[in-house]
């Protein structure tokens, strides 16, 4: 009775198993499907050579943008500090920063506030999204504070000045913000056109079938 009892319940251990695995590969999926959807909503590609085009395209502005940002930081801000005048730009108040270190420091914070917008976006994760907000301020923080200092009378700054730093790390966090956004969707559109392909799965409707529908919906009903 006992040698009995003890097959009996490693049968019933070993048939838990696969469908414990199972339900875990059900909610994996069903977690890409939904995410999937998501990304094919809000894109709008039309099929799968369209997601490589956009692929293609997104990929190719998002370097574009970068080397933009690269290019104006070199020219405005490493090469003509001088003759725009960046030594009266009185430092942060938050955190003593020079401006030529918030050169740098503001478009990396709208390269991460975008990343982490995106991420939270599309897990549907409300801290992320928190986190992301609280960026985009400090960021704005920092390209608005030369007006701040300029209304506070801080340092020998005028208008010219603050409108040339102001002006500066709004286009390179522009620059870093589209950069980021178009890269991060080619990555996603990328994502989703490797799990088709993996699973053989065709979201979008064949075209042949719908010319057959439509010449169908067109044909005179015979008399």
């Amino acid at each position: 009775m006992i040698i009995g009892d003890d097959t009996h319940d490693d049968g019933l251990v070993a048939a838990s198993t696969p469908v414990s695995s199972n339900l875990e590969g059900d909610s994996m999926n069903q977690s890409s499907l939904e995410m999937m959807e998501s990304i094919i909503q809000r894109l709008e590609p039309q099929n799968r050579h369209d997601i490589r085009d956009m692929i293609f395209q997104r990929g190719r502005i998002s370097g574009a943008m970068l080397i933009m940002a690269v290019l104006l930081w070199w020219i405005s801000v490493e090469k003509g500090s001088e003759r725009l005048g960046d030594s009266l730009i009185p430092v942060s108040q938050m955190g003593g920063f020079e401006f030529s270190e918030l050169s740098i420091i503001v478009p990396g914070i709208a390269l991460l506030a975008t990343l982490v917008m995106s991420i939270g976006r599309e897990q549907g994760n409300a801290i992320l999204s928190n986190i992301a907000g609280i960026l985009v301020i400090l960021g704005a923080f920092y390209i608005l504070e030369p007006f701040g200092n300029l209304a506070l009378n801080i340092g020998d700054m005028e208008l010219q000045n603050a409108i040339s730093a102001s002006g500066r790390l709004s286009v390179l966090a522009v620059l870093l913000h589209f950069s980021t956004k178009f890269f991060f969707d080619a990555l996603l559109l990328q994502w989703v056109r490797t799990w088709l392909l993996s699973n053989d799965v065709d979201i979008f409707p064949s075209q042949n079938t719908t010319l057959y529908e439509g010449h169908a919906d067109e044909e005179s009903p015979l008399a």
